[in-house]
């Protein structure tokens, strides 16, 4: 079955950003697949709340109608700073290759950007070698 030309499975690049720059902007990189029912994957970025230098991952889990993408990002772990989850919305551009919206937390919110790191034909390229089998000699 062919996927979709605006899938979001792949690896994604982002940064979010704090409101009135309270922090640092924050890299990313997800690894989402999508599914006929929502999608889901993993998140690492630095920690930034105590500058440990340590790296911390997530889970994410969400929805995509159309163009609009709506996940939630729940911390592996759960330490201090990280304990609740993280709510985005944010619209996919039309050609599938970037995501621009905003994150909430409690009463804090912010703005986050995410692109992918490789295009999507390259992808699929990538995805149907992974399904040829490889003869014996």
């Amino acid at each position: 079955m062919a996927r979709s030309p605006l899938s979001l499975t792949g690896q994604w690049h982002g940064t979010y950003a704090y409101p009135n720059a309270l922090g640092p902007a924050t890299p990313f990189i997800a690894d989402i697949v999508e599914t006929e029912t929502g999608f889901g994957g993993s998140i690492i970025e630095p920690e930034t709340i105590l500058a440990t230098g340590d790296t911390m991952t997530a889970d994410l889990a969400g929805h995509r109608a159309a163009l609009a993408v709506d996940f939630t990002k729940t911390y592996r772990g759960r330490r201090y700073g990280y304990e609740y989850p993280v709510d985005y919305v944010g619209r996919l551009s039309a050609d599938g290759m970037s995501i621009e919206g905003v994150w909430s937390l409690l009463d804090m919110n912010g703005t986050f950007e995410m692109h992918r790191e490789i295009g999507l034909g390259e992808t699929q390229q990538n995805e149907e070698r992974m399904k040829v089998p490889i003869g014996r000699n």
